[in-house]
């Protein structure tokens, strides 16, 4: 149960901090450039590049409808970048081609820019774009949350060491409760994946690193 120190009330089970009402699921950069096989990053460095990104499709999927269903606000973020490069930075720019990543990928308009379909957006959903790894950073997610009164963000999508573990971060340097069930975030590969945990097992409390399957069980009541 939920315990006061110094004036504050803080919840220490996950139940109480992923109450539905109080609670949005943020899908960071489910994208066909990123995630499907004909996308920008399959079609440059190969299918298996986009294998460990391609294994967290079902899972949060199966979270998004058991938000929906509870009322939990469900948001995505997306990449966008334009063409003549206006968007981006030289530090943007330098930091993906030190990574051997040409940054061509999720421009405005196109295919490889939309959510894959079986993440599709539905009605009530919010999607809106990001410039940087974080979904913070020069978007309007901190409004959106302070609009909706949410207090609490679970967090999924991909990469887990890049745009998602950004996330995270200025979530919980904004005073969010953070939870990130483990299989939905996603590396390249699973051996990238499993290197991500103790990042995020030091940034969480224990009960927030968790499961899609438990994050559901309290959102449906089971």
């Amino acid at each position: 149960m939920a315990r006061s120190y110094l004036g504050h009330v803080l919840p220490d089970r996950l139940d109480l901090k992923i109450e539905p009402t109080r609670t949005a699921l943020l899908v960071v950069d489910m994208q066909n450039d990123f995630v499907h096989d004909d996308g920008y990053c399959a079609k440059a460095f190969g299918t298996a590049m986009v294998a460990g990104f391609q294994s967290v499709v079902a899972p949060i999927a199966r979270l998004a409808a058991a938000a929906r269903t509870a009322g939990v606000a469900v948001l995505y973020c997306r990449v966008v970048q334009h063409p003549d490069g206006s968007l981006a930075s030289p530090v943007w720019l330098a930091d993906n081609l030190r990574h051997g990543f040409d940054p061509l990928h999720c421009m405005r308009g196109t295919w490889g820019w939309e959510i894959v379909d079986e993440l599709a957006p539905q009605p009530g959903d919010v999607v809106f774009e990001k410039l940087r790894r974080s979904a913070f950073v020069g978007t309007q997610l901190e409004n959106l949350l302070r609009s909706r009164d949410i207090r609490s963000l679970v967090v999924a999508g991909v990469a887990g060491t890049g745009c998602v573990e950004s996330t995270v971060r200025d979530a919980i340097e904004r005073d969010y409760f953070t939870v990130v069930p483990a299989d939905c975030v996603a590396n390249n590969n699973a051996e990238l994946t499993a290197a991500c945990e103790p990042a995020f097992r030091a940034l969480l409390a224990p009960e927030d690193w968790t499961t899609s399957d438990q994050v559901i069980a309290i959102w449906s009541g089971s």
